[in-house]
């Protein structure tokens, strides 16, 4: 991805959740990134993530250990990091050494 800015995409799936799919490189680390698409696909300021979202990305994944699995975003995609975030709202982060991050946030369980 080089030098070009960050991209967020917005989807909406037939089952009515929402999916985000966000690209990192090197001027953003992949845990900060992972952030800023679940802050997206929420309509969050990620200054106000651990207040509005009611969590922090630390209580469910380590952020250094994502960085130095996923590199700057230029691999190859075939190292793919999935984890769930249960919370009010649960989210399916996907991210891949390639910087391709997908968010998907299922609807609150009932």
């Amino acid at each position: 991805m080089g030098s070009r800015e960050s991209v967020v995409r917005k989807l909406r799936s037939a089952d009515a959740s929402d999916t985000i799919v966000h690209e990192y490189d090197a001027a953003t680390p992949a845990s900060i990134a992972v952030i800023h698409a679940i802050c997206a696909v929420s309509d969050v300021d990620p200054i106000e993530a651990p207040t509005e979202l009611g969590f922090v990305l630390h209580e469910h994944i380590n952020p250094d250990a994502l960085d130095t699995l996923l590199g700057d975003g230029t691999g190859d995609g075939e190292t793919v990091i999935t984890f769930k975030i249960s919370n009010e709202r649960p989210y399916t982060v996907d991210i891949s050494d390639d910087g391709r991050i997908e968010v998907q946030r299922s609807s609150a369980p009932r």
